[in-house]
């Protein structure tokens, strides 16, 4: 029970609101400012209860010995994780498939062929359990009776969309897995999917993009994936479709293009320490995220909010909770407005809860 309560307080304090902090004082630099004790205890009765309920219910930390070794290489790896299902699977090997919410009907039975094949072939497939593209391929996975993970932005005991609820449940009894870095209790948030879409590029060993518009959260992914070394590919499509166009200009900068899943795991995998793709996908390329409900056809306004943050940050690193001062805003809502002002490619997100302008923004 001792151990239960200390990954509570860890969990806690890893939250959207406290994580800063809590780098900032690894770093020697600050101490974490005292969380309210009955939020604490809530924290510690909701987790525990959920963790109780079953014996495949779980948490590992950073330094465990079955901590995904993909995490590691993340700038701000999670330092706890919530699992249901099998915990085998956080080293299993698999390939990431994102794409649109708004796929097209070929898109999706694209993404649940492609799945298929993958698990055929003993291969996990990685996703966010969104709608769209997600759902079809964690589908296609549990179809062939393969083992699919999918990554929430919200705590292990909630989903998003709400109708995914059975697929969630339909993964976890097949033998797939549900994994969040936010305790249970914890609703999803629009800034908690940005930072889930790290989780799937790391955790995953090449990632595969079926559909995307040219805003398409999906790139980010990719580009996460890209910048971790994992082999990128994307499946082209109709020149006359939307939901091709970010397909099509990944393939430009270098992404594998793919027609069969045959070619990702021959052509890809089969090299995969030394794989990499030389063009990177740029931040100003990739401005919008499908799960924060952006519609991928039409142009995104800064609002008076988010404009007001950016004149705030200049070139030089500054730390969140100092911006959140200077603004006189907490630092869930300084953290949440970055985060969406990554997404618009107008900043960058540093090591230590530090954030910059974006080159050639002024």
């Amino acid at each position: 029970m001792n151990d239960l309560l200390a990954a509570m307080n860890l969990a806690y304090n890893t939250t959207l609101k406290a994580r800063a902090r809590y780098e900032l004082a690894q770093k020697g630099q600050g101490g974490i400012l005292p969380a309210p004790c009955e939020a604490v205890r809530l924290w510690h009765a909701i987790g525990a209860a959920w963790l109780l309920q079953s014996n495949n219910r779980f948490w590992v930390g950073i330094h465990c010995a079955d901590y995904p070794r993909g995490l590691l290489e993340l700038k701000d790896p999670p330092l706890i994780l919530f699992g249901e299902g099998q915990r085998e699977l956080l080293r299993a090997r698999g390939v990431a498939m994102v794409g649109s919410r708004n796929a097209t009907r070929t898109g999706l039975g694209t993404a649940q062929g492609f799945a298929q094949a993958f698990a055929q072939a003993g291969w996990g497939v990685v996703s966010g359990l969104a709608e769209g593209i997600d759902g079809a391929a964690h589908a296609g996975a549990l179809q062939a009776k393969g083992a699919t993970i999918a990554v929430l932005g919200c705590g292990p005991d909630e989903v998003y969309p709400k109708h995914h609820a059975g697929l969630k449940n339909q993964i976890i009894q097949q033998g797939g897995l549900v994994l969040s870095e936010y305790p249970p209790g914890t609703a999803p948030q629009p800034a908690f999917f940005p930072r889930r879409n790290r989780i799937i590029a790391a955790l995953a060993d090449a990632l595969l993009v079926v559909e995307a518009a040219l805003r398409s959260g999906s790139l980010i992914t990719a580009r996460v994936a890209s910048e971790l070394g994992r082999p990128v590919a994307a499946i082209p499509g109709s020149i006359h479709s939307s939901q091709s166009k970010g397909c099509h200009a990944m393939i430009k900068k270098g992404a594998l293009l793919v027609e069969t899943a045959q070619e990702l795991l021959d052509e890809a995998l089969a090299s995969l320490p030394e794989y990499k793709i030389s063009c990177m996908l740029q931040e100003d390329d990739i401005p919008c995220n499908e799960d924060l409900n952006c519609h991928d056809d039409t142009d995104t306004e800064m609002d008076e909010s988010l404009a007001r943050v950016l004149s705030s940050l200049g070139h030089d690193p500054l730390h969140v909770d100092t911006l959140a001062d200077q603004l006189g805003l907490n630092t869930e809502d300084t953290l949440a407005a970055l985060t969406e002002l990554e997404l618009l490619g107008q900043v960058l997100s540093e090591s230590g809860g530090r954030w910059v302008r974006a080159n050639g923004v002024f």
